[in-house]
Formats: C-alpha cells, sequence, structure tokens
C-alpha cells in the first residue's frame, strides 16, 4: 500500500508539472524504476543532467527542477527523477535479492541502501520498448553520478547490480537490448524435471512464458525464452496463443495460453519444450 501512495504521489506531481489534464490511460504508460543510493546525500541535478546528455546521447528539450524533483523533457517521452532519503520498503527488497540469481551479493548488498532515486518515464503507450531504453539511461546517469549499489524494477520485482546495469545500458549502443534489466527470467526444479519463465512481458503488451516439467536442462529451457522474449522485442514481434517458436535446432513448439501451476493461476504462453 505504501509503494501505491508513492507512486499515486509521484504520479500526481507529474502530470502538475505538465500543467495538464491526465491523459488517458490508454494514451500513455509510465515506466518506474527505482536506483539504490548507499547514502542518504542528494544526486547533483545539474550534473546529472550534463551526464544524461553527453555520456548517454539522450537529447533534451528542457527541464524544471522542484525541491527533490526534476523533470526532463524530450521529444517522444518525460523523464521524472524524484530523490527519497529513506530506503525503498527492506521486506520488497529482501524479497527481490532471494530471487537475484544474477547478483549473488544483493543480499548483503542492496538490503543496505540508505536512500533512493525513483526514474519514472512517461510516454506513448504503444513505445514501451522506447520508453525502457530511455529508463535504462537515465537509470544508469544516475548510477553514474551517485554513490548507489543496483536498480530495483517494482512491477517485475525485477534486482540488478550497478556494474550489470552500466554495462547493459552501454550495450545500448550496439542495439542491444538490455532484457536482463527489464524482464525476470525464473528457473526452479520441480520433482527433478525443469520449469523456467519470465516475468515482465506483460510491460510490453504480451502474456509472459513458461515452461513446465521439461526433461531439458535448466540452462536449455532458460537459453529457449530468452531468444524468444529477445527476438519479439528487437523485432517487434507479437508473441501470443499460437504462435510458433523455432529453436536454434530448428525444432518448432506452439505456444499455447494456460493459466500457471506456479505463479497464482496467472495466464501464461506455455511452451511444450
Amino acid at each position: 500500500m505504501q509503494k501505491l501512495l508513492v507512486l499515486a504521489t509521484l504520479t500526481a506531481f507529474f502530470y502538475s508539472t505538465l500543467g495538464a489534464q491526465k491523459p488517458a490511460a490508454t494514451d500513455n504508460k509510465a515506466v518506474s524504476g527505482i536506483v539504490l543510493l548507499n547514502e542518504k546525500t542528494p544526486v547533483n541535478f545539474s550534473a546529472l543532467t550534463e551526464s544524461l546528455k553527453k555520456d548517454w546521447g539522450v537529447r533534451l528539450d528542457s527541464s524544471s527542477q522542484t525541491g527533490k524533483n526534476l523533470v526532463l523533457y524530450t521529444s517522444g517521452a518525460t523523464v521524472m527523477l524524484t530523490y527519497q532519503d529513506y530506503p525503498a520498503s527492506p521486506v520488497e527488497i529482501q524479497s527481490a535479492a532471494e530471487g537475484a540469481w544474477m547478483w549473488p551479493a544483493a543480499r548483503s548488498e542492496a538490503t543496505k541502501h540508505q536512500a533512493q532515486m525513483m526514474v519514472t518515464v512517461v510516454g506513448a503507450a504503444g513505445k514501451a520498448v522506447q520508453l525502457y531504453k530511455l529508463y535504462t539511461r537515465a537509470a544508469a546517469a544516475v548510477l553514474d553520478n551517485s554513490r548507489s549499489c543496483g536498480v530495483y524494477l517494482p512491477t517485475q520485482y525485477l534486482l540488478q547490480s550497478k556494474a550489470f546495469f552500466l554495462q547493459a545500458a552501454r550495450n545500448l549502443d550496439q542495439n542491444t537490448l538490455p532484457l536482463y534489466c527489464w524482464v525476470y527470467f525464473g528457473m526452479f526444479e520441480d520433482g527433478g524435471q525443469t520449469c523456467a519463465y519470465t516475468y515482465g512481458l506483460t510491460e510490453f503488451g504480451m502474456n509472459d512464458l513458461e515452461i513446465v516439467k521439461s526433461s531439458h536442462t535448466m540452462q536449455e529451457a532458460h537459453a529457449v525464452l530468452y531468444d524468444a522474449a529477445k527476438d519479439a522485442l528487437q523485432n517487434n514481434r507479437l508473441l501470443q496463443e499460437g504462435t510458433v517458436i523455432e529453436t536454434l535446432e530448428k525444432q518448432k513448439y506452439t505456444l499455447t495460453l494456460a493459466k500457471s501451476p506456479y505463479l497464482d493461476g496467472r495466464e501464461m504462453l506455455r511452451m511444450a519444450y
């Protein structure tokens, strides 16, 4: 409930800076993540803005600062940065750290952060990939200009370390999508068989993917889901029921819509791999 109240307050502030009524939810989308700061020292907004332009290649039209809030306007979206001198929800960060398999030290490092910078990007709902790219560059600029340890994406319960996130953001220049910073990939065993899933593709207008009780290894199941998700986002390919996924071994699998036996009955695109 606290997180919802914070987001509601930030959203209200954002639209007040635009000086206009809130657009319809179907027209706009908000992408919001949190940079975990190691100390309660406000980030230098001037240095951050220059870094975003010079180091991360973001073209800014104008900006507006009010207290601990900075709003940056681009031609296609608006970025809002809000400094908060208290940590993100300890329970939520601890839970995300338990599943942060790409950041083994998250349990000890992320849980010790002292403050946070919320990064919110708002733009056209039909341009989710572009909004996530801008969010990634903005969060990277905050990491570059602060003592920080990582980035948390609340919608996906996704936690990544500072070093990994920065490298993934830099790879955007090579047209490589930082998929691990946008979508959570889970893997586990059930009765000696492999299960794997994605959590976050709904942000891009499609159901998440799932493999249930496969004889393949976790690495193989993960690779198949990663390749399918990457192809969908890079090539603007909508994954839906009936979509055929072809593996590197030229095997073909048809996606079916089914309720997940593990993720609270969520409707997933299941792959019988």
